[in-house]
């Protein structure tokens, strides 16, 4: 099958020197606490003396600053106490689902994809890592409607009952024969998901492909985007309490990375 998305990859134009000052800035946006330089240089695998020139440059621009324990965050107002990271939210979840999806094809050997909601009602994909085994599901890198997809799903169970109405506001086409396209029944399975932590389909977006989706949350509790695993079906069905737990597991660090939380854990 055609590869939708890869990983980024550095095209030959890109300036180094910026190249790395990108690198150093996402890195220290991401990250749960101030670094030290030790940690830096082996993160971004440059030299000690090149991490230390360009944090000094920052620091002295206002974009980094130095604790007492010779360790380096974003500075205020880019920095996370001030609830902004460079490159803004969706970067940021880009930036920290990426390494974590690496880990989960690894883990399950199916392919992970990671989406947002578009217009209350369309799924977005941002990213998507292919399975590497030769026979695969690799869903197109197209908008979608959400009530068809797991990600969307799972999007709309933590959505405002306003964007839940005007995407089940029927016709709903039906893209396979197995498509749920009952209002009534699909506000059923989306409260469904919205109580277990994870929505699933089967064959309903494309005949043959199935798979889980799981949120992942900003620091005010909001579903900002959904972790997805799309499997064959046959496969699905073996493993699929696996792949349940794998993705769940996957969008709950992607979640802690970014300084998140649940709805639960709102205080």
């Amino acid at each position: 099958m055609e590869t939708v998305f890869s990983p980024p990859t550095r095209p030959a134009e890109v300036v180094k020197s910026a190249d790395r000052v990108l690198d150093l800035l996402e890195l220290l946006g991401c990250a749960p606490r101030p670094l030290t330089l030790a940690e830096i240089t082996q993160d971004l695998g440059i030299p000690k003396s090149s991490a230390l020139a360009l944090l000094r440059t920052l620091a002295a621009r206002g974009y980094a600053a130095r604790d007492e324990s010779d360790r380096y965050a974003l500075a205020p107002p880019f920095g996370r106490e001030a609830g902004d990271w460079l490159g803004g939210l969706p970067r940021q979840v880009l930036a920290t689902a990426q390494p974590v999806m690496l880990a989960l094809v690894e883990q399950t050997r199916e392919t992970v994809n990671l989406g947002v909601m578009r217009d209350g009602f369309m799924v977005r994909p941002l990213l998507q890592v292919p399975s590497p085994q030769e026979i695969r599901y690799e869903p197109r890198a197209v908008d979608c409607p959400a009530y068809c997809t797991a990600m969307g799903r799972i999007l709309l169970a933590h959505a405002p009952a306003e964007n839940l109405r005007r995407c089940l506001a029927p016709p709903l086409a039906r893209l396979t024969p197995f498509t749920e396209t009952d209002p009534a029944r699909l506000r059923v399975q989306i409260a469904a998901a919205l109580a277990q932590g994870y929505a699933e389909i089967d064959s309903e977006y494309a005949e043959g492909g199935a798979g889980v989706a799981a949120p992942v949350f900003d620091r005010a509790g909001q579903a900002v985007a959904a972790l997805n695993l799309a499997s064959l079906t046959e496969r699905w069905q073996r493993h699929r309490q696996d792949f349940i737990a794998a993705v769940t597991g996957a969008a709950a660090t992607v979640t802690r990375r970014i300084g998140g939380r649940a709805p639960e854990q709102r205080n």
